[in-house]
């Protein structure tokens, strides 16, 4: 019986998505080119580049529509990311470290045709990278604070009026500060979803 319920559901009529309805997003995302930049004062500390292990991140957020096109949001994105480099000396940062990116958000959905629709979004907030293991306070471990930033586009299509999926190609960069030291890490993150109004 709930197979049943369930396929009828998905086949039901597609519907536009109507002005102040609440749209609530779940995205998973696989960062890829990614790269970190290690900065600070000439004299100090050394400046340099790595790649970095492909970011995985897990984010939630909620959008209110204001018509049938633009919505704004907030979201919550938690994300953990590691280098490839083995010279330990040179980059320290070769262990998975966790972050949080709250961002608020500005989303844009034009149809294409019939269930599917064009998708855009852009996200800004604060940065915050938890300790890192293995790492001297000195040398970037500690907990850091600073700001990110990521936009996408992409499309979506739409099973019925409650649910959709979709997929978004992008870019998404997170500098931090503290000791003398500035930290950055940025790539281009592939992500896929789920969206569910309410």
């Amino acid at each position: 019986m709930r197979p049943i319920l369930l396929l009828t559901a998905l086949m039901a009529p597609t519907t536009a998505i109507a002005a102040d309805e609440i749209v609530g997003t779940l995205e998973f995302t696989l960062g890829f080119g990614d790269a970190v930049e290690v900065g600070g004062e000439a004299d100090t500390q050394p400046q340099y580049d790595t790649d970095l292990s492909p970011m995985l991140a897990i984010t939630p957020g909620i959008d209110k529509m204001l018509g049938k096109v633009v919505g704004v949001g907030f979201e919550y994105m938690f994300l953990w990311f590691g280098t490839e480099s083995e010279d330990t000396k040179r980059n320290p940062y070769d262990e998975r470290r966790f972050a949080m990116s709250p961002h608020l958000r500005v989303r844009m959905s034009f149809p294409i045709i019939d269930k599917v629709t064009f998708d855009g979004m852009l996200a800004v907030g604060p940065s915050i990278w938890t300790n890192a293991e293995g790492v001297e306070d000195d040398e970037g471990g500690a907990t850091r604070f600073g700001w990110s930033l990521r936009f996408g586009f992409g499309g979506s299509y739409r099973f019925n009026k409650q649910v959709s999926v979709f997929s978004q190609l992008g870019y998404f960069t997170s500098t931090t500060f503290g000791d003398d030291r500035e930290l950055t890490v940025t790539n281009v993150p592939l992500s896929f979803g789920l969206r569910s109004s309410f």
